[in-house]
């Protein structure tokens, strides 16, 4: 099959009914505008059965489309700059949590996930891979079970400015957080990094004493279950899609015919592919 054929069908799939096909479209960190929500549901009207389903990994689905008329299809989903895809030994749609927005997050998630679908988006893999990126330890977006997750972190200096008045520990569900007569104990160990009692500081006397991203490599769901080895130390989102590319290009590398990157991570030994990518597991 030339590449210009595998491209023509990425995102076209089979459906029970005999000539139905569903049309997947890439929704780029899960985030459409208006117009393209009104273009997906005309085309879902004009081709299909009039319903719009969205999956697992924020894409969009148009299912009770002819197979005859899937390339039309998937070209009128391009017309709205959506890219029909997300499907096969590839790079899956990477999934991004509202950590941009979300009062939560510690970085801009969407943008992240944008960069690495714009650097590698679709590129031809010896199996599907998924990403999936989280803006804090809350991980809404199971970074864990995932072949490359990605998860933010931000960790507290407290200055002397502190009134102790107690907010911060309120609002820290492990407990790293103590305020005794009037002054702040802080347990580094207790502390996973949420950055929650920065923001909810009055006084502004909490400062960020680090923050970047935690990497988690090898985990997947499904009929398998494997929770992804944590990356010792953090990331700077600058350095974030690089790290991702060279993970990529590992596991071109070294799969075999039908490997997931767990168990090609598994087989050649973790602490290859965390040296291929500039990193060490977390002990």
């Amino acid at each position: 099959m030339t590449e210009r054929t595998k491209a023509r069908k990425q995102g076209i799939i089979r459906l029970r009914e005999k000539g139905n096909v569903a049309v997947r479209g890439k929704v780029r960190a899960g985030v459409m505008t208006a117009p393209q929500m009104a273009a997906v549901s005309r085309i879902a009207e004009e081709f299909g059965d009039g319903t719009v389903g969205l999956t697992a990994r924020l894409n969009v689905e148009l299912p009770g489309i002819d197979r005859r008329d899937a390339g039309v299809v998937a070209e009128r989903l391009r017309e709205a700059g959506i890219e029909p895809g997300s499907t096969g030994a590839t790079l899956r749609s990477v999934v991004a949590c509202k950590g941009t927005v979300c009062r939560h997050g510690c970085y801009n998630t969407q943008g992240l996930a944008r960069a690495i679908e714009e650097r590698y988006g679709g590129c031809d893999l010896p199996r599907k891979l998924k990403i999936s990126v989280a803006g804090c330890p809350n991980n809404c977006a199971r970074v864990q079970l995932n072949d490359i997750g990605i998860m933010g972190r931000r960790f507290p200096l407290f200055a002397d400015e502190c009134e102790g008045c107690g907010a911060c520990e309120k609002v820290c569900r492990e407990g790293a957080v103590q305020v005794v007569d009037g002054k702040v104990l802080f347990s580094e160990e207790a502390c996973i990094g949420c950055g929650d009692c920065i923001t909810i500081c009055p006084a502004d006397a909490i400062g960020v004493a680090s923050e970047g991203l935690r990497f988690f490599l090898g985990g997947r769901s499904g009929r398998v279950l494997r929770v992804g080895t944590e990356a010792d130390g953090l990331i700077t989102e600058e350095e974030a899609v690089a790290i991702v590319g060279r993970l990529l290009g590992c596991f071109r590398e070294n799969a075999l015919p039908g490997e997931r990157f767990g168990e090609m991570m598994e087989r050649v030994g973790r602490e290859t592919v965390f040296a291929a990518a500039g990193m060490r597991p977390r002990e």
